[in-house]
């Protein structure tokens, strides 16, 4: 799988997988609102569009948009911070299943 592809499946599943942590453990909202509270201060704000646009979509909980397969969604994704809601765990085997192999190789 091409390098661009695999980012963007990767994202797109990181996504999927931070989406069913918060559903599962609500609590978790208070750590993804933190990192965009965090990101308000040090990036830039030409971002600052993407990270309201979170912060909608996790108040509302409308996940979808998250989900959104095309240009916008894939740029959403790349600033997600619904990572926070992952163990490392999950993030490693996220990684592994778009690398397709040991993220050792």
């Amino acid at each position: 799988m091409p390098l661009r592809d695999r980012f963007v499946v990767q994202s797109l599943l990181r996504t999927q997988a931070g989406i069913a942590a918060l559903l599962e453990r609500p609590a978790l909202v208070d750590a993804v609102m933190a990192t965009l509270d965090h990101w308000d201060q040090v990036a830039p704000v030409a971002s600052k569009p993407l990270r309201d646009e979170w912060r909608d979509i996790i108040g509302k909980g409308q996940w979808q948009r998250a989900l959104d397969p095309g240009d916008w969604g894939q740029q959403l994704r790349q600033p997600s911070p619904l990572g926070k809601a992952l163990n490392p765990t999950q993030r490693l085997r996220i990684i592994q299943a778009c690398k397709g192999r040991s993220s050792n190789t």
